[in-house]
């Protein structure tokens, strides 16, 4: 029985989303996996895991054979696991990224939080911590989970809905990012080569440059699956006083590279640090 699935009491009754993020990771992880192998480390019938198949292949997330499924072996730049499914990929790993996160905060800071699964954890974990801040955030999500605290005065500078998303993009938001001087931004990032940050779209990664921009600090949540792959779109370059929050399954070689440049790397919730 998978570590995944262990974590479950019950995966009969996961949602979808929950369950095609199982599939992908079991997936990625090893390659190619049967049918018959999926439906066990789920816990759910065969013709379930046909038709999760089925949908994750028609998403462009994974190649669907006649008796189960492959990775793709060469990664989409533009494709991208929806909100729903991203969410529940590696979600131990991006709580942790969360707190560790959240831990570096203070009162009376001002926090950009940027559109991510990831980032999301750390706003729940700002929320539980309650500090008195200044938030700043693109995401409804985001906001909506942030604005459950009271000691939290939350912003939300607009712009256009990302279609099968939380994201808001475009104008105003971009200019009203980019006039900021807050003290620190949490990005997230869909991939990292060695020091550099990629998106999927000129969108988003347009957004995240501003927030990266009107920010004394920037500290970029991603866990260890985003690393040593390329996005469409360039974010920025990782440099001397940025900040990388990962798990400990962070590579050594893409440790190194960022160690190498003068970033921070942080991979475990226990060693964030002010």
């Amino acid at each position: 029985m998978s570590a995944a699935r262990m974590q479950l009491e019950d995966t009969s009754q996961l949602i979808p989303a929950a369950r095609h993020a199982l599939i992908l990771d079991h997936v990625r992880a090893r390659g190619i996996a049967a049918i018959a192998e999926l439906a066990e480390v789920i816990g759910v019938s065969l013709s379930t895991v046909r038709r999760d198949l089925g949908d994750l292949a028609a998403q462009g997330l994974l190649r669907r054979t006649h008796g189960g499924a492959v990775a793709l072996t060469i990664a989409q730049t533009t494709f991208e696991p929806a909100p729903a499914i991203a969410q529940h990929q590696h979600a131990d790993a991006k709580r942790a990224i969360g707190h560790a996160g959240a831990a570096l905060l203070d009162d009376g800071q001002s926090v950009v939080f940027d559109s991510s699964s990831t980032v999301l954890e750390a706003a729940r974990a700002t929320v539980s911590r309650g500090v008195a801040i200044t938030a700043i955030t693109n995401d409804l999500r985001i906001a909506a989970v942030l604005a459950e605290q009271p000691r939290v005065r939350l912003i939300v500078p607009g712009g256009s809905l990302r279609t099968g998303s939380y994201t808001l993009m475009g104008e105003p938001g971009v200019s009203f990012a980019r006039g900021l001087a807050a003290d620190i931004a949490f990005l997230g990032a869909h991939a990292v080569s060695g020091t550099e940050v990629s998106e999927t779209s000129i969108e988003i990664a347009t957004i995240k440059q501003a927030m990266a921009g009107g920010a004394r600090r920037v500290a970029v949540l991603a866990d260890s699956t985003k690393f040593g792959t390329v996005a469409f779109c360039r974010v920025l370059t990782l440099g001397p006083g940025h900040l990388v929050i990962s798990d400990p399954d962070l590579g050594a070689d893409s440790r190194g590279a960022l160690e190498e440049a003068g970033v921070s790397v942080v991979t475990g919730a226990g060693e964030a640090g002010r």
